[in-house]
């Protein structure tokens, strides 16, 4: 999620505001889900990303989709032994837009309602040879430019799975997306590439994929295939749509025998990191997911035959879900079911699902594992916590379970009493306690949690007690340093709790820093329930869309002295003692009620 930089003192970092090293910030939910979806925002999108897109061979994307449908498309490539059934699908294919120009009358050439017309008739031609062949095509084409799917997006079409395709609003069903353009847009138009990439945020926000696909229909027809991989967005050319009244060229041949392999050979779960019975999954058998030697941590054995989740909701309830790259992450509630050597199935306890891809060497059950042993209060007991079988991403796939853990407290009902308010002050003690006991660890060692947020601070049970999740950005460090500091070549976080220092860019981090990234927690909570601040402060501090140099400047305004910090937030309605707890942690972190750059 989020972290912040703190205002120790006068002191300045080595870095200037525009000179940062990379960051490993969490992308949030407003980043991706702007309040209109004009073109600037898609090229906005697109630019934020452009480093990440790399052209590929067609064959090796298709070989990370699927290495069957990699070889069928490397062996009708080289021996054309399906020229007779691509000649069938242009004839047909023709036939039905003669068709379509008869009932609905002619559309100018080279328009995006030409392409998207043509593009429809294809992949319907396509599905009518098939089926006269006595193949079933897996996958079903949906016009879906004026029909939007259940956030009220509307890509020009997608590909679902054929089972499912009463279903076709839901994201989850769709295999691959389709955007197009008029003749206007050339192959590496921004616009349909930011709104692809929008397409795959919004097809794993549920649907934890180890890949995704889509398609950019562009200048004269030409076909660009788009594979999104855990670490980057793989691109090739894969032809032209036929034309219609000419002969057929190698070009439109390629993408005409691409969309058959396609819905002929492509598995439409093919990029689910767990496979599924129904909705996403709601039965998992944990050995088989994440067998004995990739287990981390396993509190389940005893005498049973194996180890089921079943999913309380198909849907995801928090999680790093909005991603393009990085550190990605769903949770679910579930429960978990025993079954006996003698076949008897129990029920056991509430917990819940964690799945995350973490893009680095670390692992999260090794942190949280190492934490519970050190008995650091407020966090959840590890059940079960190993890495995800997966050929392709070896190790990057993780999977954790843990006891239930209660609701943010972010959005608690809890902040709606203002009797709780000394509840509040004692779940805020609670963390500190947690991240200052992490951090005088156990003699070996301590743990600094380097991504306290909103979303990682939550508060469980009818008591209201404290815990702190989310310990995948977590550093285990040597206990020698008797400063118990750290300094790496990489800076992690979610952008609107990052402590000042984070901003500025300096390397070393220490427990003041996630103390200063649970003040702003506090400040945020405070805004969001008894605030009045200004709407347009109030997003740029707190939407993650603002970039680091500018967040800075922001952040060091409002921080500058008490009285503007109070000033900024406008709590007119605020209680006594919430007040006063986040003017002592002002005080307490920068030690003075002036701030000078």
């Amino acid at each position: 999620d989020d972290t912040s930089p703190s205002l120790r003192g006068k002191s300045r970092s080595k870095h200037s505001a525009g000179s940062f090293p990379q960051i490993k910030s969490t992308p949030s939910k407003a980043q991706v889900k702007a309040a209109a979806k004009k073109d600037a925002y898609y090229r906005q999108l697109f630019g934020d990303n452009e480093q990440l897109f790399k052209k590929r061979p067609l064959h090796s994307i298709l070989g990370t989709l699927s290495e069957e449908v990699r070889e069928k498309w490397m062996h009708y490539s080289n021996t054309n032994e399906d020229r007779r059934l691509l000649e069938q699908v242009v004839s047909q294919y023709r036939q039905r837009i003669c068709e379509l120009a008869a009932s609905e009358g002619e559309i100018n050439v080279g328009s995006e309602p030409y392409y998207q017309r043509n593009t429809g008739a294809l992949f319907d031609a396509i599905r009518v040879v098939l089926e006269d062949n006595g193949v079933q095509p897996l996958l079903a084409w949906h016009d879906t430019h004026d029909s939007p799917l259940r956030n009220d997006r509307k890509p020009d079409g997608t590909l679902i799975e054929l089972a499912n395709a009463s279903d076709s609003k839901d994201w989850r069903w769709v295999a691959a997306v389709v955007e197009i353009k008029d003749d206007k847009a050339s192959e590496n138009n921004k616009v349909a590439r930011g709104q692809i990439l929008e397409d795959f945020l919004d097809m794993a926000r549920d649907q934890p994929r180890k890949n995704m696909l889509g398609l950019g229909i562009t200048k004269h027809g030409k076909v660009t295939a788009y594979v999104s991989t855990c670490d980057s967005i793989d691109y090739a050319i894969v032809g032209k749509l036929p034309a219609l009244d000419t002969n057929v060229s190698s070009e439109e041949y390629a993408m005409v025998r691409f969309i058959a392999v396609l819905l002929r050979y492509l598995d439409p779960r093919h990029s689910y990191v767990v496979s599924q019975t129904s909705g996403i999954f709601n039965d998992i058998n944990l050995v088989e997911l994440v067998p004995p030697p990739k287990q981390i941590v396993n509190m389940l054995s005893g005498s049973f035959r194996e180890f089921r989740l079943k999913i309380a909701d198909d849907k995801a309830f928090s999680g790093r879900r909005y991603y393009i790259h990085g550190m990605r992450t769903w949770l679910y509630h579930a429960q978990i079911y025993y079954a006996t050597e003698a076949g008897k199935v129990e029920r056991g306890d509430d917990v819940i699902l964690k799945l995350q891809w973490h893009a680095s060497d670390a692992r999260e059950g090794d942190i949280h594992k190492k934490a519970n042993s050190m008995s650091v209060p407020h966090i959840p007991q590890l059940v079960f916590a190993g890495d995800i079988e997966m050929e392709e991403h070896p190790g990057g796939w993780e999977v954790l379970v843990m006891h239930n853990a209660g609701a943010s407290i972010k959005d608690h009902a809890i902040w709606s009493n203002f009797h709780n308010a000394c509840v509040i002050v004692d779940a805020f003690a609670g963390f500190s306690h947690t991240l200052l006991a992490a951090s005088a660890g156990d003699g070996s060692d301590f743990i600094l949690h380097r991504d306290v947020s909103a979303s990682n601070l939550l508060m469980h049970g009818k008591d209201h007690e404290p815990r702190v999740i989310d310990w995948g950005y977590g550093l285990v460090a040597s206990a020698q340093n008797l400063n118990r500091t750290t300094g790496l070549p990489a800076i992690v976080g979610t952008a609107p709790y990052m402590s000042l220092r984070v901003l500025y860019g300096q390397f070393k981090r220490s427990v003041v820093d996630d103390l200063e990234s649970l003040f702003l927690v506090l400040s945020y909570c405070l805004c969001k329930h008894y605030g009045k601040p200004d709407k347009d402060w109030y997003r740029r501090m707190w939407s993650g869309t603002l970039s680091t140099s500018n967040l800075l400047m922001e952040r060091k305004d409002w921080l500058e002295s008490l009285a503007t910090y109070i000033a900024k937030m406008n709590l007119n309605s605020c209680p006594r003692e919430l007040s006063e707890l986040a003017v002592d942690m002002y005080m307490a972190l920068f030690g003075s009620k002036e701030y000078s750059a």
